[in-house]
């Protein structure tokens, strides 16, 4: 028996949930969607697969998309329990229904899928919370991550609901994947960066080189805002300017901490 837990993130939080998933369950492996991409042997004789991603735009990232249809599809693993765990920032509306599509284009079906409410760190539409109330949030996850746990260390079964319109809405997500990656035009790098890499060591699709000691943006966007966030010098801002004021966030190293 194998148990694996595969992981995208952004900003930070859905690394976080599954690194405390991972102090609650018998799993082998913790790992980003990103390396089983490119080495989808790490994945072979799993029988137990875990997915923690956030959601963006109601619907998954791209990458997980490709990593469904095109790196789960072709490993064709013969699974006893797939569970999903979908974070969010308070509107996970079609994610499920979307994700479960996805699943089944690939021959798979989840056995439990749950949303965690996070933080949310889109920044063009959202304020970030002071500390008091991150602390309140942070609270709240730790609780969650603790019922979603002991519910998968009992394998429970949760499925996705097909939602009314829900084959409408896949498709309305797909053709936004389309215009996603263009949208890193709206970062603006400014005098305050200092060159040190650091958007391009960690962006999780590889979207920023370093040309001439400055981020360049290659337009393969997720709008995870990882990039913004991390930033040591906050040298990248957004044009137009966010629409509630400019703000950052860390998550913890654990929300159970």
């Amino acid at each position: 028996m194998k148990s694996a837990l595969c992981y995208f993130s952004g900003a930070g939080n859905s690394k976080t949930v599954a690194q405390d998933l991972g102090t609650m369950l018998p799993l082998d492996s913790i790992l980003p969607i990103a390396d089983v991409m490119n080495d989808p042997s790490l994945l072979e004789g799993t029988d137990t697969l875990g997915l923690v991603f956030p959601i963006y735009f109601y619907g998954p990232p791209a990458l997980m998309k490709r990593f469904i249809l095109e790196t789960l599809h072709a490993l064709d693993l013969k699974l006893d329990y797939l569970f999903v765990i979908l974070t969010h920032g308070g509107m996970p509306f079609y994610a499920a229904s979307i994700t479960d599509r996805l699943l089944a284009e690939a021959g798979y079906a989840a056995s439990y899928v749950s949303p965690i409410a996070m933080v949310d760190t889109y920044v063009p539409l959202f304020r970030i919370p002071d500390s008091k109330k991150q602390t309140l949030k942070h609270t709240k996850i730790a609780k969650r991550i603790e019922k979603i746990g002991k519910e998968l260390l009992e394998q429970q079964l949760k499925v996705a609901t097909r939602l009314p319109l829900s084959r409408l809405m896949h498709t309305m997500w797909d053709r936004s994947l389309e215009l996603r990656g263009e949208k890193d035009r709206h970062f603006v790098i400014t005098d305050a960066c200092t060159g040190c890499a650091l958007c391009a060591r960690t962006c999780p699709v590889k979207n920023i080189a370093m040309e001439g000691g400055k981020p360049t943006f290659l337009h393969a966007c997720e709008q995870c805002f990882g990039c913004y966030h991390r930033c040591p010098e906050h040298a990248i801002a957004l044009d137009p300017k966010p629409l509630r004021g400019y703000g950052w966030y860390t998550p913890p190293k654990s929300f159970k901490a």
